[in-house]
């Protein structure tokens, strides 16, 4: 259906909450066929990599292979125990794990008014307690970001729309927060976590790491003692 995406982000940009909900009016409605429960189905069409990944696993492990998973996630400090005074520069192309930082966000008499127009309705004083205390909460990691939404909106005794409205008018503190980069590195290298691998296969029958995949690392199974595959 045709529509006027100008108009939509202008929506957006006014009333978020109310654009989202007027998104299935732009849908063309499906027919009989396309709606659940359907009578006809097609074979799902398998992925080549996906495909080609099973199938080393399992020549893997049909070969005698044990399997081990190595993490996503490597601190830095396994990459420096790697490569030595080489990480320096192997760590300039790894990608860094970021979050954004909690904002100590202030309830300022002005806010609470702004606060009480969206609203509609006075906050008082138990109300304006108990806003200031969830927004600690959350300051504190007492309660997740993706909860606070639903949190303020059961102190405030309101919609969640009201509250997404709150949020972006009242706090700019949260559209302005900059990410925090950490110390954590996404996966470069299979090897990055070989001491990692290494630490977890300590005291069984097979010392020796042999090989790896894109999303498996494997170690000898069934292998001769005493020589690495």
């Amino acid at each position: 259906m045709k529509f006027n995406p100008e108009e939509y982000r202008e929506l957006a940009r006014t009333d978020f909450e109310h654009a989202w909900n007027k998104g299935p009016e732009i849908i063309d409605p499906v027919g009989a066929g396309d709606k659940y429960p359907r009578y006809q189905y097609k074979s799902a069409r398998r992925h080549p990599i996906a495909e080609t990944t099973a199938r080393l696993r399992e020549a893997y492990l049909s070969l005698g292979f044990d399997e081990a998973r190595v993490p996503l996630f490597i601190d830095e400090k396994d990459v420096y125990r790697q490569f030595g005074p080489e990480a320096s520069a192997v760590l300039d192309r790894v990608f860094y794990l970021g979050g954004l930082p909690r904002p100590n966000v202030g309830i300022g008499r002005e806010r609470i008014l702004q606060i009480e127009g969206i609203l509609g309705k006075s906050l008082g004083e138990e109300g304006e307690e108990h806003l200031r205390e969830t927004l600690h909460a959350y300051k504190k990691a007492e309660v997740d970001g993706d909860e606070l939404t639903y949190e303020l909106a059961k102190v405030l005794g309101c919609d969640d729309a009201l509250v997404v409205r709150m949020m972006d008018e009242v706090f700019p503190e949260f559209r302005a927060l900059v990410p925090e980069s950490s110390r954590t590195t996404l996966r470069s290298h299979m090897t990055s976590g070989w001491f990692l691998s290494l630490g977890g296969r300590c005291g069984t029958v097979c010392p020796f790491p042999s090989a790896s995949s894109p999303s498996i690392a494997v170690s000898g199974g069934n292998r001769r003692k005493g020589r690495p595959a």
